[in-house]
């Protein structure tokens, strides 16, 4: 699949998840408070960078003049319009982004990197927008990322069902590609628990987060191997619940002023 179809593929599968999005965007809703938390206010332009349906908008409208909104989806970017809460809001690709250079002071971007096929352009696109001085706040899920469900479908069968996520040092070496960006990073594990792996499953599709990798498995699984990889899964609790983790990276990005 090429980046274009695939580039496609992603939004189409996040926009028949807009209605089921928010109810079940637990992991999107802790990550991106705790983005928040180190997003410094600003009285200027703050990007929403993959904004989804805007339901962090209003927090963010209070850290900033005006409000740029950004995403992929057609149809989240209705969510948003519908919220009323962003100056501005855009469909593009967050690595091509129709903004003028150094014209943004603020970059907000949760739980969205990691569905970019190259997300160094991302990055440098963010270094290019972003006024010397500005800052941008960024999470993403890293490798380690359903490393259970990962495991737990191994003993069923050698398909890939579960997205592949960069390692830590992919983001540990990006200074040669924004040379003109302070980087920080920050690691936190995020466990989630579920009463099954269908429920996780569920979770997954209604985020649209679901099979959207490149040669993913599209054979039908039936109740029996679903059966097969409840009982593989690790670290199951004494009621039957199981517990899924989630590596997120925070990236505070800071662009150099001009001497």
């Amino acid at each position: 699949m090429n980046a274009l179809a695939l580039t496609d593929d992603i939004a189409r599968h996040f926009g028949r998840a807009r209605e089921s999005y928010e109810q079940a965007a637990r992991l999107q809703r802790l990550v991106a408070t705790k983005a928040l938390s180190l997003l410094t206010p600003t009285q200027g332009l703050l990007l929403d960078l993959g904004c989804g349906p805007g339901w962090f908008h209003p927090e963010l409208k209070q850290r900033c003049a005006d409000l740029l909104a950004l995403d992929l989806s057609y149809d989240m970017l209705q969510k948003t319009r519908a919220a009323q809460c962003a100056t501005f809001i855009f469909q593009a690709d967050a690595q091509s982004l129709p903004v003028a250079s150094e014209s943004t002071d603020r970059v907000f971007s949760s739980l969205m990197l990691q569905w970019c096929e190259q997300p160094q352009l991302v990055l440098q696109e963010i270094a290019r927008v972003l006024k010397p001085g500005g800052s941008a706040v960024i999470s993403t899920l890293l490798d380690g990322t359903l490393q259970e469900f990962k495991q737990a479908w191994a003993q069923v069968d050698s398909h890939q069902h579960i997205n592949q996520f960069l390692p830590l040092d992919f983001y540990q070496q990006l200074g040669p590609h924004c040379p003109d960006l302070a980087l920080t990073l920050q690691i936190e594990t995020v466990r989630l628990e579920y009463p099954d792996v269908l429920a996780l499953a569920r979770e997954l599709k209604d985020l649209g987060a679901n099979t959207v990798t490149q040669g993913r498995n599209k054979a039908l699984t039936g109740k029996q191997r679903w059966q097969k990889v409840q009982q593989a899964y690790p670290s199951r609790s004494l009621d039957g619940q199981i517990s899924a983790s989630y590596q997120v990276l925070y990236l505070v990005l800071t662009k150099q002023s001009i001497e």
